[in-house]
Order: C-alpha cells, then structure tokens, then sequence
C-alpha cells in the first residue's frame, strides 16, 4: 500500500527529523507515488518526525492521506491492508465513535485509541504501522503476525529511526552503516539473509508478530503479542473425516479469498498454473462482480512452464488472461532495474518483480498470489524429505559421498548430506534441505532459535509447517514479494495467509493433507471441486526461471563480468578464488554445483559493487 518512515529525536536540532524522514520518504515514492506527506511532531526536548507515501486502494480520497491525526495529537502512519475494517467500524460506531473517511486507515487509528494495544488482537490483515500516542508520549511500532508487511529500525542513544525498507535508511544517511558479517554468511547459506538481521549491522527487522514501544528519550522496549502457537486452539480440532475437513478448509478459504478482494480499484490473479493460483483465481471470480484480469508468465522452455494448465484454469473463467512470454534476452534487460530494486541482496524475487511489471503495465495496483499454499497445506518435497534426513542421514552419509561424485539423479543434495555432519533433530535436517550452501557452524545458531520456535508442537508436519512459515516464507517469499511488488507501486496480497485458514490447515492432522508423499490432497481435491474436472498429480514446478539454462546461455557473459571483478570481494571478507571456482563449474557443467550458488554470489557481489558499504574494521 506505502511506506513509512520516521526519526525520533530526544535532543538536538529540530529540523534534523523532517529532514531525514523526507529523504526516506523520496527514496520510497516507488512504494507510494499517488501522495506523500510529513508531519513534525514537538516532544519535551526533541522531535517526532512521521512520514508516508501512498498508493491509493481502499478511499481513493485525500481524506485518507496520511500522517492521520486526532483532535488531540496522536498520529498514525499505516503500511498494509486491514480487510475486516468495516466490521471494526460498526464495532467502534456502536461505541460512539464517528469517522470522517470511509478507508482503513482511519479505522485502525479509532481502534488504537479505543482499545490501545489490544486492538492488533481485532485486526484481519497485513500491516505495519507506527502510532504515536499522545496520552502516553510513547511511539507504537507493530508489524502484522505472518511478517507479510516490512518494518526495519535503527535505535542507538537518544534516536530512533524506522522505515519500511533497509535502502530508505541507507540512502537518507540516518546513520554510518557496515556490512553484517552474519547476514553475508546466512545469504551465502541460504539465499537469503536471516532476520531480525538486516544486511547491515546498525539496522534490524521487526519481527512478525511483534511490537516497539519507543519513548520520548528514545528508549526501546520489545514484545511479542501473536505466535504461531496461538493457532493450535481450533475447531478443526473436531473436524470429523476427510470431507469433514474439505468443507472445514473450504468455507475459510471462501472467507480469506473474498475479504481479500477488497478494493476501490481493478484486481488481478497472478496465475501460474499451479494449484493455489488455480485455486485463487476460481474463488476470486466466484466472490466479485467485478472483472479480473489473470496473469500468467510462460517460458519457452516446456520443462519450466505451467502455461497448459494456466490456460486449463483460464478457459473456465469470464475473465481476460494476460499471458507474457520471457526469454532470457528479454529478463537480460529488465535485470539492471530488478537488481536495483532489491531492498537487500536475496536469491528469488525477480519472478515477482517480473510479474508485478506486467500487472503494472495493465494498470493494475492489486495482484493477488498464492504464496502460503505450500506451507500450509504440505506443497514442498521438505514435508517428506526431511524425515527421511532425519532418520537415515548417518546411515546415508557413506553412501552420499558416491553418489555425489557419480552421475546421480541429484548429485547437489548427495554432496550436502555427505559433508553435513550429524543431524541432531528436525531443524538441524530442515536447514540442510533449505541451504544452497552447507556451513554446520553457522547454521547452527539458526537452529537453536527456530527449534525453540517449534518446541511445542509435535507431528513432523506441524514442525516443518511451522519451520516453511518461520523460516523460508518469512526470510525469502514474503519479504521478497513485498519488495519486488512495490518497486512496480503493486500491491501483493496473500489470502492463503489468512490467519483463520492457516489455524485450519495447521490443526488438521496429516493424513488429510498428504496421499503418499504427495501434498496438497485437500486443495486439489477442492479445486477439483470448483473446476468441475480431475486435477492430475503432477511435479511440483513452482514459479520459477529456467536459471539452469540462462545462467550458462543469455546471462552468462553478465554474470561472468561481475564475479571477474576482484574489487566487490574484499569488502565483503570473501575470495575471488570461489567466484573463479564457481565460474569454472558452470563452464563444465558441474551438476554437483547448483545455479543458486552461482546466483547468489553474483547477486551478493553486484550489491556490494552499487553500495560501496565494507565491513567494519575490528
């Protein structure tokens, strides 16, 4: 929907906040290009400075133009979409309450005024805000349960400063920056930098589920007000049978999809062809009047494209499919605005960014996609694998070390089990399934925070839902989706990550979930439903790029370039040896070395060459 930004002073010059807050603000207008504004707040002996860009959605009116206030000073910036809104009004209307707009924003500020911190237990959505309370001189930060919405802060000695991207706060100077030695190694690792790190030391991430109370001396306290464990007190703890359970699921995905779809302006499916933007794409046409557009992106390689199923889906609805063909000369040209829109380096993300260029193109501003499907509902190979690692990885080890030297069906994973060491649990056998890049040292304080997070519950499939959901959709889907969206001034919304869905799914014991090792047995089984026809079991193809392929074709001399250029090693602490290494291995077409890895540095070292930003010196 926007971006936010604020600095809080506790001393010191008074036009320091506006300032900083309106260069965050500028390089943030990507995310908010309809209005932006800034307001000053006077505090004892200090300053609040409160900004926002907006993309107009819900209240297309000025009136809902933000920083909001009340008649007796507290303010609000919002990032997000509260989609039970209206029945929040009539709550707080049968308190008393008048409102002067018709949006959400207003209504989130009525509620935080009523109810203080208790209403983020009322809120169905995705959000971040700031709320600066009058009454209590104190600054609220929260970020919505899932995490779907981004919030970063900087606190030091009498300043704070937030913003709802890591490059907002780079670029305004808010503060001296140095790269996080943590962050390189959990994105060498895993593709992805591992929160509450950000990419720099001076910076952290909100977590999900989290809020920041701030005081007029710039004084931080954190706590926590929503966890996962909050889902397994559910009815579907009595749901009765398989198609007990398919009713159960589908009247709350009816519920998620159709509060999903409010807008005040034209709303689009992203549709893959897999089967939760299937699934998305028949409820969505199901629940408005208004028309839709389907978006698909295809690949002439046949192996990586869902395009038949696509239009299978397609066919069926009275909407207009927009299908795009890319090429790896066409993803060539738009790479150096897709790198440039990164927040922070990251594997994924340019297929969202991709998509959301063509959506944006058709005059959209609300692309909904089926992100939380796999999660939820057991779409990954790591719901069956990661038992298996688990059990049998000492007796596979001997084995792993032939197999990765052979011409195996995938000799990558054989050689990540062969040097992985013992697997002490479930986590230990998660992150080696989830990492690009093994390093047992590292990966293990990881570990020790997610398998606290998983302690309490008890079947493989909630542990590695809850792991899917903490880890991989948290630090990469989700994170990656908002940022690549917003570059485009899109908003990706996620009605599979509807909290009362995901307590549904959650709480359903697995055999309603998995036939065999296959997932998805009731979501297919309720597309099947809708569509009128049998949905075939087929791989599981996500939507990815043909990078294999591209990486050693079109994007080779583009990629080769960079990880030639010994410059971007030596700020990072890294060897050009291991670029060189991993060049030679694309050449030869080592299968024991994946394109993720190649990818990864490649992307780790065209930040670093923009930025400029080094290590701190010890």
């Amino acid at each position: 929907m926007c971006c936010i930004a604020g600095l809080l002073l506790s001393e010191g010059p008074t036009n320091e906040g506006r300032s900083a807050v309106g260069r965050m603000i500028s390089a943030s207008r990507h995310r908010g290009p309809d209005t932006s504004g800034c307001v000053e707040i006077p505090l004892a002996t200090g300053t609040l400075a409160l900004g926002h860009a907006r993309l107009s959605i819900i209240d297309l009116s000025v009136s809902s133009s933000q920083p909001m206030h009340d008649s007796a000073g507290s303010w609000l910036v919002f990032n997000g979409e509260i989609y039970n809104f209206r029945d929040l009004r009539h709550q707080l209307e049968a308190l008393g309450v008048r409102f002067r707009t018709s949006g959400d924003t207003e209504v989130l500020l009525r509620a935080l005024l009523q109810w203080g911190e208790q209403a983020l237990q009322k809120l169905q959505g995705m959000f971040a805000f700031a709320f600066w309370d009058a009454c209590r001189k104190e600054l609220l930060l929260a970020r919505d349960p899932m995490g779907i919405k981004p919030l970063y802060y900087h606190a030091a000695p009498r300043r704070f400063a937030f913003s709802s991207e890591v490059k907002a706060m780079a670029r305004a100077e808010v503060c001296p920056l140095t790269v996080d030695r943590g962050a390189v190694d959990s994105f060498l690792a895993f593709g992805a930098v591992i929160g509450p790190r950000t990419i720099y030391q001076e910076i952290r991430e909100l977590e999900p589920g989290q809020v920041l109370r701030v005081n007029a001396k710039a004084e931080v306290t954190k706590a926590k007000y929503w966890s996962l464990q909050d889902c397994l007190d559910d009815a579907s703890l009595s749901v009765h049978g398989f198609e007990g359970a398919v009713a159960h699921v589908r009247e709350r995905l009816d519920h998620a999809v159709a509060s999903h779809l409010v807008s005040d302006v034209p709303v689009g499916v992203f549709l893959s062809g897999g089967v939760d933007s299937s699934l998305l794409a028949m409820l969505a046409s199901r629940h408005t009047n208004s028309p839709l557009t389907l978006l698909t992106v295809a690949f002439h390689e046949q192996e990586f494209s869902e395009l038949p199923y696509a239009n299978q889906i397609a066919r069926k609805l009275p909407h207009h499919h927009e299908v795009v063909m890319l090429s790896s000369s066409q993803l060539r040209g738009l790479l150096p605005e897709a790198l440039a829109a990164m927040d922070q380096p990251t594997l994924d993300g340019i297929n969202t960014f991709v998509i959301s260029r063509v959506g944006a193109a058709r005059g959209l501003k609300v692309l909904l996609t089926g992100i939380g499907g796999d999660e939820l509902f057991g779409g990954y190979t790591t719901f069956y694998k990661v038992p298996m690692l688990r059990r049998y990885g000492a007796l596979l080890r001997p084995a792993a070390r032939l197999l990765a030297g052979r011409q195996s069906a995938n000799p990558m994973q054989w050689q990540k089990i062969s040097g992985a060491g013992r697997l002490r649990d479930t986590t230990d056998a998660y992150l080696l399934q989830r990492s690009i890049r093994w390093a047992k040292g590292f990966s293990g304080s990881i570990a020790d925070r997610l398998r606290e997070e998983i302690e309490p519950f008890k079947s493989d499939f909630r542990k590695l839902a809850a792991l899917e959901l903490q880890f991989y959709a948290r630090n990469q889907l989700l994170r990656d989706a908002d940022v690549f969206s917003m570059a485009n001034s899109v908003e990706l919304r996620v009605p599979l990550l509807d909290l009362q869905l995901l307590a549904a799914a959650f709480n359903l014991p697995a055999k309603y979930h998995f036939e065999g090792k296959k997932g998805k047995r009731l979501t297919r089984r309720i597309l099947t439903d809708l569509s009128g026809e049998e949905i075939p079991q087929r791989r599981k193809m996500g939507f990815t790029f043909p990078w294999q392929q591209w990486l050693a074709g079109g994007l080779k001399q583009t990629i080769s370039e960079v990880l030639l250029a010994k410059s971007g090693y030596g700020p990072l602490g890294l060897d050009p040896a291991y670029g060189k290494h991993l060049l030679e291995g694309l050449e030869r077409g080592d299968r024991r070395q994946s394109w993720s890895e190649v990818w990864s540095l490649f992307v780790l070292l065209n930040w670093q060459l923009k930025t400029e930003v080094q290590y701190a010196v010890a």
